[in-house]
């Protein structure tokens, strides 16, 4: 699903393995925040990174409906939704 959301949707998802087992019992799970927390927390900072913005008309400065943003080497165009 992550690949079909960044190709036709523009979401980015991110999948966090922090070892073998698919479903650690409950009273595991404090270990496991034990042990990432800081990595994890650090990891969610990085949304505030890249590029951002808006895209507006230059005349009347309102935002523009279906703009296509293109980055050089990148072969993933996005565009905008408001």
């Amino acid at each position: 699903m992550q690949d079909w959301n960044y190709l036709h949707t523009n979401c980015f998802e991110v999948t966090i393995e922090l070892g073998c087992v698919k479903y650690p019992k409950a009273e595991e799970l404090p270990k496991y925040w034990a042990q990432n927390r800081r990595s994890l927390l650090q990891f969610m900072k990085q949304v505030h990174r890249g590029v951002w913005g808006f895209v507006l008309d230059a005349v009347d400065g309102r935002g523009i409906l279906n703009a296509t943003i293109s980055v050089a080497d990148i072969n993933h165009p996005v565009t905008t939704y408001r």
